[in-house]
């Protein structure tokens, strides 16, 4: 009888020592990091917003069924990562202290960058929200997923996002296109490769140009887009720089197009009251979801969103949101805590009833199967385009 008691003491300090994680867990965690400070802290707050009414929204229902049991989710911590990659990469590691089961973020390709060696060392399934870069999925090369095999994003990815927009100009019979982008950004420039790779094969003429972040007076850039008589521009920049660019080309009479990519989120906001934004009419930008659709997964969001904040949630919030919706569909299709467990479950599960993705879709190489939506504006509003 001691033997089996000793032998019982024995397994209990094991499991203690080994954290015994699936025996001992009360609640599902889930660490996040993003820029809650900064030129870019509006995407960070925005995510952690959508992260935090999911949460709340799945305790209030009872919480994520986990083998038989409701467990309650906790996000841990939301680091501030200043869209740092090295601040992401520490991030990473506090949140592994923490022993989430889930890390959501980071936010801008350049942090989750930072942070996926670190993932990747410990197995922990990843699941950034907003992370675009192409290379986050796949390495530099696109041939590393074997490596990157636990991180995904609930959002699609720069190049997608590029060559559909290159397309729908071919399709729109643009013949000249003039790309002006920003070379201090990886964003900008993988969208710009994209699109003229697709606008190119669209038969689409394209010539291109870079700013760097230092340009603040754009007048000069389109000087050569009026000379030459362009009747589309595709900026694909993130909303601050964008306005200015618009508004700057228009004002010089230019009467064509302008297209871009998701990072025009929030463009409409720049616009000062009493200010004329006419010319916004004739701009277009792809983006993850359309925040006035009919759709009742997003017409539920947008309402709880505003009930809880009091704003219109832009995309970031709804892809922080569906992204720990995702996770929870995950565990609750393998029914464990376990990393490993969690990780094939997003590369072989099908993921449903999301805001940013009107049907059901897998994840091939982390990479989420749905379409992007374009956006246009009308009298001082977005409208979806037709």
């Amino acid at each position: 009888m001691k033997k089996l008691f000793s032998l019982l003491v024995v397994l209990l300090l094991v499991c203690s020592v080994a954290g015994c994680k699936e025996k001992e867990a009360e609640t599902i965690k889930i660490g996040s990091s993003g820029p809650l400070s900064g030129s870019v802290s509006i995407y960070g707050l925005a995510v952690k917003e959508g992260v935090e009414l999911a949460i709340e929204e799945i305790n209030a229902a009872g919480g994520v069924n986990v083998d038989g049991t409701m467990m309650k989710l906790e996000l841990v911590d939301f680091v501030n990562d200043e869209a740092d990659a090295k601040k992401a990469a520490a991030a990473l590691t506090s949140l592994i202290s923490k022993d989430v089961d889930v890390v959501v973020g980071a936010v801008t390709s350049g942090a989750t960058e930072g942070l996926i060696a670190e993932a990747v060392k410990h197995g922990v399934p990843v699941i950034t929200p907003t992370g675009t870069a192409d290379k986050l999925t796949i390495g530099d090369n696109g041939d590393e997923r074997d490596v990157r095999y636990n991180v995904f994003r609930a959002c699609f990815y720069d190049s997608y996002q590029g060559k559909f927009m290159g397309e729908y100009a071919a399709q729109e019979g643009v013949k000249k296109a003039y790309v002006l982008y920003n070379n201090d950004e990886d964003y900008s420039k993988g969208l710009k490769d994209a699109f003229v790779t697709a606008a190119t094969a669209g038969n689409v003429e394209v010539v291109t140009a870079a700013y760097s972040k230092q340009d603040k007076d754009f007048n000069a850039f389109w000087v050569p887009i009026l000379e030459g008589g362009y009747d589309c521009v595709y900026v694909p920049d993130y909303y601050e720089n964008v306005y200015n660019i618009l508004k700057t080309g228009y004002a010089k009479g230019y009467t064509g197009v302008c297209y871009g990519g998701d990072g025009w989120d929030g463009v409409i906001k720049q616009v000062k009251e009493g200010e004329d934004a006419s010319f916004l009419e004739n701009c277009y930008y792809t983006n993850h979801y359309f925040g006035e659709s009919e759709s009742p997964a997003v017409k539920t969001f947008v309402e709880k969103y505003q009930a809880k904040y009091g704003s219109i949630p832009v995309s970031f919030a709804a892809l922080g949101y569906d992204a720990v919706y995702i996770a929870k569909q995950a565990i609750e299709a393998c029914d464990s805590l376990e990393y490993d467990a969690v990780v094939e479950a997003l590369t072989t599960g099908t993921f449903s009833g999301l805001v940013t993705s009107s049907t059901p879709f897998t994840f091939n190489n982390g990479n989420p199967e749905k379409a992007a939506v374009v956006i246009t504006f009308k009298d001082g509003k977005e409208v979806e385009a037709e």
